[in-house]
């Protein structure tokens, strides 16, 4: 029994595919942060499901902000520590493209934070989240906007990136889209900044040079975790990184959208 607390107690081999509190700077942590504060306004009261939820924090935050909310994590390291930290909330081990055969028309909520890049078969995770859902259930759903870093090294554990347009398409070839939102918004004339960063990078590694640390230009500095220990705290997170309408001449770094199951 010691053996397993000690084991359950270990956060899931580090490779950088999910996110750390105590291992990621502040600015990713407040983003991450937002999109769950962001979700709890449609939640509270409701039967909510976490997809890829990680290690488990934003499903904790969700439940203390008054949803009955399942966390659903394919890692099982990851679901152990879920579970050691946060015992108040439930999480199951499982797959987003193949859920629990029972979990039919089970939930009014389903969130899905930067996983949808990550799948080989994301269409079948939609069709997965047209099952889950009740009629006229909600799907919230976020993805890095690939148009803020257009010739970027792409991130190794990503296997589809979307630019707006794309994103929308496809979460609207299977529900009805009801609202693009953005995250974290820089400027156009950034876009370009980004370009010529990602080309010099792209030049850099064909050539073994190490990076730059150029990319600090785009962070805030002095930007406040908002976490305490594992858990999210609401008063803690910049209102500028909560997801809202895309401002003209803005490129968002994160999109998000809102979507229904589609009642007949």
């Amino acid at each position: 029994m010691i053996q397993q607390e000690m084991t359950e107690m270990k956060p899931p081999e580090q490779t950088g595919e999910r996110l750390v509190p105590a291992m990621h700077p502040a600015e990713i942590l407040q983003q991450h942060a937002a999109r769950y504060m962001f979700a709890a306004r449609y939640c509270a009261g409701k039967q909510v499901l976490d997809v890829a939820c990680g290690l488990g924090y934003g499903t904790d935050y969700l439940r203390r902000e008054g949803a009955d909310v399942v966390g659903l994590e394919i890692n099982i390291a990851a679901v152990h520590h879920s579970q050691y930290h946060y015992p108040s909330s439930t999480f199951v081990h499982g797959n987003a493209e193949a859920m629990p055969a029972e979990w039919g028309k089970s939930f009014d909520v389903i969130v899905s934070f930067e996983i949808i890049e990550h799948l080989e078969r994301p269409q079948d995770f939609l069709q997965e989240v047209i099952r889950c859902l009740r009629p006229g259930g909600l799907f919230i759903c976020s993805t890095p906007n690939k148009s803020l870093y257009p010739f970027d090294i792409r991130n190794p554990f990503h296997v589809r990136e979307f630019n707006s347009g794309e994103f929308v398409c496809f979460i609207g070839s299977f529900l009805h889209v009801r609202q693009l939102l953005g995250q974290s918004f820089h400027p156009r004339w950034q876009v370009l900044f980004t370009a010529i960063r990602g080309l010099v990078r792209r030049m850099l590694r064909a050539f073994h040079v190490p990076p730059l640390g150029v990319s600090r230009a785009l962070s805030r500095a002095g930007c406040p975790s908002p976490f305490e220990g594992n858990s999210i705290l609401t008063e803690k997170v910049v209102l500028e990184f909560l997801p809202c309408g895309i401002p003209r001449n803005s490129v968002p770094a994160f999109l998000v959208v809102l979507a229904e199951e589609n009642s007949e």
